[in-house]
């Protein structure tokens, strides 16, 4: 017979599981209570000898790292150490990001913010709220990508949750009322319509909230200048959020032109050839000039980049060889309002590119590419400067050889990227050790051992201590028509605290205000190392922007091919460091829009070794037994993508 004790904890326990069986995994978060109460009364069980048949006692039942987060949102509940929590968040993180971008990985994410929340409340570490509102980010952008109204007010509510965190970690109830406006405006816009004649709809459940929390913050309101900036920002927002909304064509909105809904996505023909472009919405107000032309060619390919000192318009045309006429295939770009004066007319380039010539023409500028033959074209343009760049190749934009037998992937030529280099040092380690330096050293290692390891042919986008243009880093890689691509970096955080390694390849971030974005952008800001004005880390309305481009470069499956690339990549860098440094923190896999990776017609990522800014990893990329470690790891990744794995 069982004791009275035990009859009654299986009784309170079996109520509880019957609670938590009706939860479903997109009500993981609000299932804290019974969860807790499972773990208590399993607990309590087997302390007094209970058990299911009244024998031995039965063993605590094994629960999840998502419920074991989910219990410790209890107010009840006892966090244990912050160094337990904060593994435990970034283990539910890890786990939203390997679920994909449905509704369990949005749930996942909140889930995680929601911990680190609870954190950030006991000991007020900025990380912890940082680290929330990226993931609270995450977690709207998912949410947000199903047209469910259930799912759209779950993203609202995470991205009021993330305003108000904004405002209380900057001490400042105007971040909040600024943070809160333009949620507002975000979700308003995604709310149905108002039927024909009829009264407008009621406020959902958020933007309810988010409306009482700023007539309660009315005395935060901006005015004058700043006001109006903050509705035209409040529009920019209405635009993306309509651009990006499901079903919805890009360039196809009538809302006002923002930074995501500025990108217009065309198909030349059926070829495959890609256009990306602004709207004409954006034409120019004021002079804008063509500043230089880089070009870049080979036998393989080639890639021009037009430099502009503003922001316009360009439509793109091609015309087929005419041998009768003695003419060659052309591609045409031109471009709306712009002049030209001071640029050369004609530039010889050579191989499948055999000149650039530059036009004037009534309404703007014409730069005709003359090429050998027919080719592969995609065309866009980039933010910050200002500038439209024109890939041609020999080679289709996407290729299908994954279908090779047992899996085998078809890889002879890699191209390693050093980061930075010459006047670019990229990050500067506490004792002065350069991202530069380290980026070059890992490559040079890597080269030899892929081909003499696994018979690879490599390219350096630098093979020394100079500057190569972002640009220039993905055109040498499509001309060599390489079969992966890899960029080398070393990481930083503003705090120094920050450690472990990490990989990216091209998306989207979840969160355009997040750390991933702020990554990219400090990056993509290299151009300003040769005079270029790079993108203003602290700007997100062109993180959006960029992010919104690059992701539609992303054509047929390469964002997936690259993103697995990635995982490969940070499980071998994990692997081979953990035997000899088993403290390496695993920083996961991100998409983020980095310039370099833009354009690639191959699986590309980009690689952070380690955080320099952090004093124990800068000692460590000071070694060489963790430069080779890391070396290792990128030949092993590239070992396993070929064999399929």
């Amino acid at each position: 017979m069982k004791p009275p004790g035990c009859i009654a904890i299986h009784s309170a326990r079996g109520a509880a599981l019957a609670s938590r069986r009706r939860t479903t995994p997109a009500q993981l978060h609000r299932s804290a209570p019974a969860i807790a109460a499972i773990t208590l009364f399993a607990a309590a069980a087997h302390t007094l000898g209970c058990s299911a048949e009244g024998g031995a006692p039965a063993a605590p039942a094994a629960i999840s790292d998502e419920q074991r987060a989910a219990a410790l949102l209890d107010p009840g509940a006892l966090l244990p150490p912050r160094a337990e929590t904060v593994a435990l968040a970034d283990a539910v993180a890890i786990a939203s990001s390997r679920a994909g971008a449905g509704a369990q990985a949005a749930s996942l994410a909140e889930l995680a913010g929601d911990l680190r929340v609870r954190l950030f409340r006991l000991d007020q570490a900025a990380t912890d709220a940082r680290e929330a509102m990226e993931l609270y980010g995450a977690a709207a952008t998912a949410f947000r990508a199903s047209a469910e109204p259930a799912l759209v007010e779950r993203a609202c509510q995470a991205e009021r949750r993330r305003a108000l965190l904004a405002g209380e970690l900057a001490h400042d109830a105007a971040v909040a009322y600024r943070e809160l406006y333009l949620v507002s405006r975000r979700y308003a816009a995604l709310a149905p319509p108002a039927p024909s004649g009829g009264a407008p709809p009621a406020l959902s459940p958020c933007l309810g909230a988010i409306a009482v929390a700023l007539a309660q913050a009315a005395a935060y309101r901006p005015s004058g200048e700043a006001l109006r900036a903050l509705e035209q920002e409040g529009h920019r927002v209405e635009g993306v959020a309509l651009a990006l909304a499901p079903g919805s064509a890009p360039g196809t909105t009538d809302a006002p032109a923002s930074a995501a809904s500025a990108v217009q996505v065309t198909t030349a023909d059926a070829s495959g050839d890609l256009v990306v472009a602004p709207p004409a919405s954006a034409a120019p107000t004021g002079p804008v000039k063509v500043t230089a032309i880089e070009r870049h060619g080979s036998d393989k390919g080639a890639r021009v980049v037009i430099e502009l000192s503003a922001p316009t318009t360009f439509d793109v045309g091609t015309l087929p060889a005419d041998e009768t006429a003695g003419r060659d295939a052309r591609i045409f770009v031109d471009i709306a309002g712009a002049t030209s004066r001071g640029v050369a007319r004609e530039i010889e380039v050579g191989g499948v590119l055999r000149r650039v010539r530059v036009g004037v023409q009534p309404k703007g500028t014409r730069v005709v590419l003359d090429l050998a033959a027919n080719l592969y074209r995609r065309v866009f343009y980039l933010p910050e400067p200002f500038r439209i760049v024109v890939d041609v190749s020999t080679r289709p934009p996407v290729r299908d050889d994954e279908g090779k037998p047992g899996g085998a992937r078809e890889v002879r030529r890699v191209v390693i990227d050093p980061g930075h280099g010459g006047n670019d040092t990229g990050a500067v380690g506490p004792t002065g050790l350069k991202e530069k330096d380290v980026t070059l050293d890992v490559a040079h290692r890597v080269a030899p051992l892929l081909a003499r390891e696994l018979k690879i042919e490599t390219l350096l986008t630098r093979d020394s201590d100079v500057y190569v243009p972002l640009d220039l880093r993905t055109a040498r890689a499509n001309a060599f028509h390489a079969d992966l691509f890899v960029s080398i970096h070393c990481n930083a955080s503003d705090n120094g605290r920050a450690r472990g390694v990490q990989t990216f390849s091209l998306a989207a971030p979840h969160d355009a205000e997040g750390t991933s974005a702020a990554l990219a952008a400090r990056e993509n800001a290299a151009r300003a190392a040769r005079g270029g004005q790079g993108v203003d880390p602290g700007d997100p309305d062109a993180r959006r922007e960029v992010a919104a481009i690059l992701s539609n470069l992303n054509v047929g499956d390469m964002a997936a091919r690259s993103r697995h690339f990635a995982e490969l990549l940070q499980r071998s860098s994990l692997a081979s460091l953990s035997p000899r440094y088993p403290d390496t923190k695993d920083q996961g896999v991100k998409g983020a829009g980095f310039f370099v990776l833009a354009g690639a017609d191959m699986p590309a990522a980009l690689f952070e070794t380690a955080f320099i800014s952090n004093p124990e990893d800068e000692a460590r990329l000071a070694t060489a037994d963790f430069r080779q470690k890391m070396a290792d790891a990128i030949v092993n990744a590239i070992r396993a993508y070929r064999e399929g794995k």
